[in-house]
This record gives structure tokens, C-alpha cells and sequence, in this order.
């Protein structure tokens, strides 16, 4: 039975005044590691703060499987923390407890297991980035430093997959195809074959279980990539802090600005504001095929909870129009979000795009953004893909080159000969598209257009 280990990748912390972290990546792997985070707890007095671990991988998991078991893990020990197991780590619900059960954290670096947890597997997976790893970082004195060093977490998820499917491919010609062989899949879940041919110019065909599948293949040029900042903002609906959405233009993901680290826009009480950021794309050609485009922002929410009052999440739009998933802003300490495009955008549409960080009574702030566009031009083909859903096993067989030469319809058009397209033939009164053009004519007859 396959098993998955899910890892944290951000952290809340219940007090940025008196809580601090070091080396945060360590603690985002699972509980093998054997380096650590420091969270150091500097307040003098024997007050709870708390660290939450949050942002587990849910998506890495196939989406057809079925969780036969879980075990939450967590790897750590301390120094001048206070060990009473009424202060012992529990799962949570934002910075609600879920009814758990693990032991106190001593000196001696220690995997431990919670027991008895409230929650199902759908609960969990339903609490998504909310759900986290609570660790009290309460001082066992005054006046004397506590640390607390987390090596790593972890879900141990084990899981079936139904209808298990096996997509074979083989290559005829020069050039490489990827995945390349027998690869193990499922019913249901998309699959994507990759078809570089080493001589561009190369004819590349494809068949699936015998049936002509070479229409269906997607022609990508060679990729430029160019990476763009915001070069202005504008705002709507947002009651304080509009000017503090001025701190991401000019600023990517992984330079943001410095200023506004921990400021925050918001909305008034039962609205939602946001800050459209435009991005000046002239140094892209015209005549560009966009092959890809992705989004990253840096930024904040001001409180952890994610309803319609606390609100700080991005989407990318075209003119008023959101053509990305909405992504939240996972934690109150600053990170980086993905977005991409639900469908695919065309040169011209990218000067009406835009990407706005929407805000509520509680809201956040975004302090750099990186637009990232892979465009390629003129005619020439780098790559070929083809992607389709898994129903059963399939074989897909790809020639590239020596397929003989391409039949090509033409037709007289205000005095030009123009190449169609597709062809069709009327056959038991029905209009069939041909693949074989030679079959579509009679020599002995005489045909008029139109």
C-alpha cells in the first residue's frame, strides 16, 4: 500500500513581538531531519506563545486516492521550555484546537505521534492550509531564555488508488518522448506526453490505440521568458492603508519591498476593496504565442483566520474578469503564492491583464510581484505535447519524420489558392470530416464551389 509523507512549507507565530525564528526551512521537511529550526521565545515572564505549522502538501497526494490512514508526526526538543504535558503540542483548526493528544517535549531530540485526534481525514484535508501543528513556547522560568528546535513534521498519509492503468509509449525516429515506455497511472487522472523530434522540421505523427490522434497534438515553439514587476496601481473599495499597496510596484516576489513588512490595507466593516497592479509587457514581440504564464506574489494577511471578514487573496485578471483561481495568502508572516491562468492568453489580451489582491475588514498586503510570461515566435516548432484524461490502458505511438509527404487540400479564392483546413464529405446524408484527402474526390466528376 503506497504511503505519502506531506510536509509543512509556512508558519504563524501567536506573538512576532516576543517569538522569533531562525533557519525556518529546516523545519519544513519530515521528521528524518536532523537540523533545526530555533524559535526562540525572548518575552520576560511564563506567558503561552505559540508557533503553528502550517501549509501541509494535500494537492502532492493523486487525486483519486482514498486515504486508508493518517499519523501526524512531529520531530523537536527544547531548552527552557516549560515540559508539563498541559502545554504539550496539539493539532489545530487556525488557532483552534482539534481534540489531539502527544506527549511533552523534552531535551532529547524525540519523533512523537498524536493519538486520539477529533478530526477525519476529510476534516483535515478540508481545513487546508488552515490546518496546523500548534507548539507552545512557554518559558519554564522567568527571566530565562527559552528555545524550542523543530527538526521537521509530517502527515503520514497511506492511501489505495482504484483502477490502477498502465499508458505505454514508443518512438519511431529521431527525437525523444517523455514519459518514454510503460508508465503507471490511474482512471481519471490527466496524462501528458512530451515530443521534441531533434530536426524541427521533422513530420510528427501520433496514434492512440491505433486511432489518429496527430490533430490533437499542441505545437510549442521555443520559450523566452521575461519577468515583469508592477509598474503602477490602482485601488477600489479599500478604506485604509491604500497607500501601503504602492510598496509592491516596481518590486518582484523575490526582491519585495522592505517597507509595509507587517502593515496592512483593509476594507471596511462587511466589504471587500481591492489593488489592481498593471504590468507594462511592450518588450514581448506582437506576433508572440504565449506558452505559459505564472504569477508569484509576496505578501501578508493581517489575521490567520480565511472567511469573507478576513480576507487577503490574489487572482489575475483580464480587464474584469478573473481568469485564475483566487489563492490566499496562507499566514500573518510574509510568503510567496502561485497563480496561474485556468485557460490559455493571447499576445493582445496581456496588455488589458491585471493582478489584484482583494482585501477585507481584516486584510493584508502584497510586497512584491513577479509576472512571469514563456512566449515563442516566428514558425518553428521546439516541442509538441498531447495531453488526455486516462480511461483504461492506452498505447501511444509516435514517428517522427518518414511519414511521406503531408496531403494538403487547396481551393481558389478571389484568384489565390488558399490550403483548407479540413475537408469534409457528405456520407449517408451526414457531413464526415476525411483524413485521407485522396479519398474525398472522384476524378470522373466535375466540382463547383460552393
Amino acid at each position: 500500500m503506497p504511503t505519502m509523507r506531506l510536509v509543512p512549507s509556512t508558519y504563524y507565530l501567536s506573538s512576532s513581538t516576543y517569538l522569533s525564528v531562525s533557519n525556518a526551512n529546516n523545519m519544513y521537511t519530515n521528521t528524518d531531519s536532523d537540523t533545526y529550526a530555533t524559535v526562540t521565545n525572548s518575552q520576560n515572564g511564563t506567558t503561552s506563545y505559540y508557533i503553528y505549522l502550517r501549509g501541509f502538501n494535500f494537492d502532492d497526494l493523486p487525486s483519486a486516492a482514498v486515504v486508508t490512514g493518517f499519523t501526524v508526526k512531529l520531530k523537536a526538543r527544547e531548552s527552557g521550555i516549560n515540559t508539563s504535558t498541559s502545554y504539550s503540542p496539539k493539532l489545530c483548526h487556525g488557532t483552534s484546537q482539534i481534540t489531539s493528544t502527544m506527549s511533552a517535549i523534552s531535551t532529547t531530540a524525540t519523533v512523537h505521534e498524536f493519538t486520539d485526534v477529533g478530526a477525519d481525514w476529510e476534516d483535515i484535508v478540508g481545513y487546508g492550509s488552515n490546518f496546523g501543528i500548534r507548539i507552545n513556547c512557554r518559558r519554564a522560568s522567568r527571566n530565562t531564555t527559552g528555545h524550542m528546535y523543530i527538526y521537521g513534521a509530517e502527515i503520514e498519509v497511506t492511501y489505495t488508488v482504484p483502477n490502477p492503468r498502465t499508458v505505454a509509449t514508443s518512438l519511431t525516429g529521431n527525437g525523444t518522448i517523455s514519459p518514454s515506455g510503460a508508465t503507471s497511472t490511474y482512471e481519471g487522472e490527466t496524462f501528458e506526453l512530451t515530443i521534441t523530434p531533434t530536426n524541427k522540421s521533422d513530420t510528427v505523427t501520433a496514434t492512440q490505440d491505433g486511432v489518429d490522434i496527430t490533430s490533437q497534438l499542441v505545437a510549442h515553439g521555443a520559450g523566452n521568458t521575461v519577468a515583469v514587476t508592477p509598474d503602477d496601481v490602482t485601488t477600489s473599495g479599500v478604506q485604509s492603508g491604500s497607500s501601503y499597496m504602492q510598496y509592491a510596484v516596481g518590486h518582484s516576489a523575490e526582491s519585495p519591498s522592505s517597507s509595509g513588512t507587517s502593515s496592512n490595507a483593509y476594507a471596511s466593516s462587511g466589504s471587500t476593496g481591492y489593488a489592481a497592479y498593471s504590468f507594462d509587457f511592450s518588450n514581448i514581440p506582437s506576433n508572440a504565442t504565449i506558452e505559459s504564464i505564472e504569477v508569484r506574489c509576496y505578501g501578508h494577511r493581517e489575521n490567520s483566520a480565511i472567511d469573507s471578514t478576513h480576507v487577503s487573496k490574489c487572482a489575475i485578471y483580464n480587464g474584469s474578469t478573473a481568469i485564475s483561481d483566487d489563492v490566499d495568502f496562507p499566514s500573518t508572516s510574509n510568503s510567496t503564492i502561485t497563480l496561474e491562468p485556468t485557460g490559455s492568453v493571447t499576445r493582445s489580451q496581456l496588455s488589458n491583464l491585471t493582478v489584484r489582491h482583494y482585501v477585507g475588514y481584516y486584510g493584508g498586503l502584497v510586497l512584491g510581484i513577479s509576472f512571469e510570461v514563456t512566449y515563442s515566435t516566428g514558425s518553428g516548432v521546439d516541442h509538441y505535447t498531447y495531453t488526455y484524461t486516462v480511461s483504461g490502458d492506452s498505447v501511444i505511438a509516435v514517428v517522427i519524420g518518414g511519414a511521406g509527404p503531408t496531403q494538403t487540400l487547396y481551393f481558389k479564392n478571389n484568384g489565390v489558392w488558399v490550403a483548407a483546413t479540413k475537408a469534409y464529405k457528405k456520407v449517408n446524408g451526414a457531413w464526415v470530416e476525411q483524413s485521407d484527402l485522396s479519398s474525398v474526390f472522384d476524378s470522373s466528376t466535375n466540382y463547383v464551389k460552393g
